[in-house]
């Protein structure tokens, strides 16, 4: 898929990698760019920061009938839509003894969004025999996430999602893209980090990059028709040593945890 000429609708997009997903698509020549968010006032906000060809609609990406409206309202004003963007997401903190309502919060917004919005635009795309879903879901979606293991199950599980879509309807030609960053400087990142020294490492370290540096890497892919699209060095060779050696890679990341600790 090019980018020039497309109509895309991309979620969570009021900060941060949506932001920049959002901006860049405009860039790079779509020519209708929806913005939506769970914060309208922020979506209305980019929205017009963008311009002619961008619209704005305040969305709840874990309302299932709230994405079939978001995909209504940009058939209306744009017609057929060609990239859709699942980028909403949030991370839910803890172990096995979360509570019931953080495991569904996580799973409703990591992974069943995901779910909705292929129902949404998948039947139609399927019909033009065309379209792409880029789905933004973390390194931690093909590793782990230290602490998290809500946020780290819903996002393995979008992966699977993700995969099985690019099986079962890549040749009818659909194409599927899974996001893979690790730390970007976004307001998620912030939140969860609540020790400054230890971000400031992060940073330091240069393994932290900006949301437009992901923006980049991410439509890159989406023309290149990847399927996994890792934006961090080492995140690929990490993925490799889990299906090479998982007790390896497993002593690894403990070694990793022991270390932060």
């Amino acid at each position: 898929m090019k980018i020039e000429g497309t109509v895309a609708v991309v979620t969570g997009a009021a900060s941060g990698i949506g932001r920049a997903l959002a901006e860049r698509l405009r860039a790079a020549g779509a020519r209708g760019v929806v913005v939506s968010d769970l914060d309208g006032d922020g979506a209305e906000e980019v929205a017009a920061s963008i311009g002619d060809g961008a619209i704005a609609v305040r969305t709840d990406v874990a309302d299932e009938a709230a994405v079939q409206e978001l995909v209504a309202r940009t058939r209306e004003r744009f017609g057929a839509i060609d990239l859709f963007v699942s980028n909403a997401g949030l991370t839910v903190a803890g172990g096995f003894e979360a509570s019931d309502a953080d495991w569904r919060r996580a799973i409703d917004v990591n992974l069943m969004a995901h779910v909705y919005a292929a129902r949404a635009v998948l039947p139609t795309m399927l019909e033009a025999g065309r379209g792409h879903l880029l789905q933004t879901i973390a390194a931690c979606g093909v590793l782990t996430a230290f602490g998290a293991a809500p946020y780290t199950v819903a996002k393995q599980g979008a992966v699977a999602f993700a995969e099985y879509l690019a099986i079962e309807y890549g040749g009818r030609g659909i194409g599927v893209s899974c996001l893979l960053p690790q730390a970007v400087n976004t307001p998620m990142l912030t939140a969860g980090v609540s020790d400054h020294k230890a971000l400031a490492v992060l940073k330091a370290n240069s393994q932290v990059l900006e949301p437009e540096e992901v923006a980049v890497a991410a439509l890159a892919g989406v023309e290149e028709n990847r399927l996994h699209i890792f934006t961090h060095a080492g995140s690929a060779d990490s993925f490799r040593l889990r299906a090479d050696d998982a007790d390896a890679w497993a002593a690894a990341m403990r070694a990793m945890l022991a270390g932060r600790g």
